[in-house]
């Protein structure tokens, strides 16, 4: 995992509705083009990514965390960021550094925390996004695990697979815009025990899991 904490040279409120685009084409700037495209899951049809980050916005203080599926595309944004710095337009951002972690594991057992974005359409055709207390949270949460998994590695999962939510934040839900969208996603951060081979665990710590992963920022989640 790549960490970038920097630091915006003024505070602009209006940033944070653009900020994940911005820093979405900062990565994408530095990755192959097939990346962007991402890869299609059949019969489903959806579309998953390889890669995944998350960003924090603390006043001036903006810390953003990058994953991959490929370990390779890591070591280019971490590089990438060491020699130009962290390039988001014409934002300017001072004090830029890069730390690398390990965020992978070798266990079948780990616990997740996280905000992962699930919806449904409601009667009236918007989008209803749902709480991880509600049993089609965790149950959409498991097939776009396994469909994530069987897209980026080219096969059907073997193994158990078990997930349990193990509490939510209800008071503070999260909103994540991307681009000029002026209703937000929303999701609440929660906490899950996860059981499976740690080649899924892994593709869900590598490119996410849920909505709008590599899109706004949501689905990344990390063991604790």
């Amino acid at each position: 995992m790549i960490t970038i904490n920097s630091r915006l040279a003024s505070q602009n409120l209006k940033i944070g509705k653009s900020l994940a685009r911005l820093i979405q084409g900062f990565i994408y700037r530095h990755l192959p083009d097939a990346e962007h495209e991402g890869y299609r899951h059949e019969p489903s049809g959806k579309i998953f990514k390889r890669t995944n980050f998350d960003f924090l916005l603390n006043g001036a203080d903006l810390r953003v965390r990058f994953t991959s599926y490929e370990p390779e595309f890591e070591k280019i944004i971490a590089l990438a960021v060491l020699k130009d710095g962290l390039n988001l337009g014409k934002i300017h951002i001072l004090d830029t550094t890069v730390a690398v972690s390990e965020h992978r594991t070798t266990q079948s057992k780990a616990r997740l925390q996280g905000c992962v974005i699930c919806s449904v359409q409601g009667l009236l055709g918007h989008k209803v996004f749902l709480e991880p207390q509600d049993s089609r949270h965790l149950e959409m949460m498991k097939t776009n695990a396994l469909q994530r998994f069987e897209t980026l590695s080219g096969r059907k999962y073997g193994g158990e697979f078990e997930l349990n939510l193990l509490r939510q934040d209800l008071e503070k839900p999260l909103y994540f815009y991307y681009g000029n969208n002026q209703t937000p996603a929303k999701a609440w951060p929660a906490v899950w025990d996860i059981k499976a081979l740690p080649e899924l665990i892994n593709t869900v710590l590598d490119a996410g899991v849920g909505g709008g992963c590599m899109n706004c920022g949501a689905g990344f989640l990390e063991t604790i």
